[in-house]
């Protein structure tokens, strides 16, 4: 019986808007694990989550059925609010 095998593997920048310092040291563990949630969510794996008080970076595993394009888009409109 045939079969596919895909894995990929993201690092993904995210920085605030205008490169500001927004994200305080008390918000970034809480959004992180927001960022998490929707890539879980969305059947993906989030490796690693970290970043600093301008930008967040991501390594995740892409899960086959969701386009990167997709994934990218949910997790930045859905953390940005």
């Amino acid at each position: 019986m045939p079969q596919s095998l895909a894995a990929i593997h993201l690092h993904v920048i995210f920085s605030t808007k205008l490169r500001q310092p927004t994200i305080s040291a008390d918000l970034a563990p809480r959004l992180h694990a927001y960022m998490g949630g929707i890539a879980r969510e969305l059947g993906c794996i989030a490796h690693t989550i970290n970043g600093m008080d301008d930008h967040v970076h991501l390594l995740i595993s892409v899960a086959p059925k969701i386009s990167v394009s997709d994934l990218i888009g949910r997790v930045k409109s859905n953390s940005s609010k």
